[in-house]
């Protein structure tokens, strides 16, 4: 799918721009705090955990698309909030979102406090600084539905501010391409757990690797390889969109894509490289 050049509808309607916290009008908790009313089922078919650490920036756009979802069974909402020390949980409370604290620091250890709290047969993993399509949840349980799929994953395009539309959309499609080519024999390392779902079951016998900084995503995806297919999902219903806070410290497009095309040319032969039985973790990614 070629990268959009506008932003959708969705996402323009759901962007909250503030300075201040308490300067945010009431309506705009009371819309989410209404959507996720309806998204904390006991008996839910999918439960959609979202990890938070310090996004009070961004916490409202993720859970207003995510109170939006549209999908024909019951789902449930979980905000596991890693040790903010900002106004995110401040923020969760007054949108009445279902929270659980996790005082261990680590990706592995926030999703795997959500999914403790998960219901149903699918877990999808998300960001708070991302935003989700109304069709997203409904999506990626069809797709995990098919027999011999094991997991499912999407990419995601980048909201505009120092950078504008057009020229993220190059670097996206100059992205997407090596992502392509990435999954062709090493899926786990093209997906993100902004935008992942697993069966609930065999997540919770694996558990979310907890010992390193990142690539608790992709230590899934691995593990869950013996069980089916890594499955992408390339369509504008399951692509999410994030902010550019990963770019911003580069200067523009020629800079982005040299930096991208270095890094990639690097590991260009683990494109073609037959399947990994084992990775081993990085010295400098191990939590101490």
């Amino acid at each position: 799918m070629i990268p959009s050049l506008t932003v959708p509808a969705w996402v323009k309607r759901n962007l909250i721009p503030f300075t201040d916290i308490e300067d945010i009008p009431d309506e705009v908790f009371e819309r989410i705090k209404k959507g996720l009313a309806t998204k904390k089922a006991e008996d839910a078919y999918v439960t959609i955990g979202v990890i938070a650490y310090n996004e009070q920036d961004n916490i409202l756009p993720c859970l207003a698309t995510l109170a939006e979802q549209e999908t024909p069974w019951p789902i449930r909402i979980v905000v596991s909030n890693n040790n903010s020390t900002d106004k995110t949980q401040y923020l969760l409370d007054r949108c009445g979102a279902l929270s659980v604290l996790q005082t261990k620091q680590g990706i592995g250890f926030a999703r795997q406090a959500a999914m403790d709290l998960g219901r149903g047969k699918y877990f999808l993993c998300t960001d708070a600084d991302c935003m989700y399509p109304p069709t997203w949840a409904e999506e990626f349980a069809k797709t995990l539905d098919t027999p011999g799929v094991s997991a499912v994953y999407s990419i995601d395009s980048y909201i505009p501010g120092k950078k504008n539309r057009i020229t993220l959309a190059i670097y996206e499609f100059i992205r997407d391409a090596s992502l392509s080519l990435r999954r062709i024999n090493r899926p786990e390392l093209s997906v993100g757990g902004g935008s992942f779902g697993i069966p609930m079951k065999e997540g919770r016998e694996i558990g979310w690797y907890t010992k390193i900084h990142r690539g608790e995503d992709g230590s899934m995806a691995f593990a869950l390889k013996k069980y089916g297919k890594i499955q992408f999902i390339n369509s504008s219903r399951s692509r999410i969109w994030t902010t550019t806070r990963s770019l911003d410290h580069q200067k523009g497009l020629f800079q982005m894509v040299f930096e991208k095309t270095k890094k990639e040319l690097k590991r260009i032969n683990v494109y073609f490289a037959p399947t990994k039985k084992v990775y081993k973790d990085r010295d400098e990614n191990i939590i101490k």
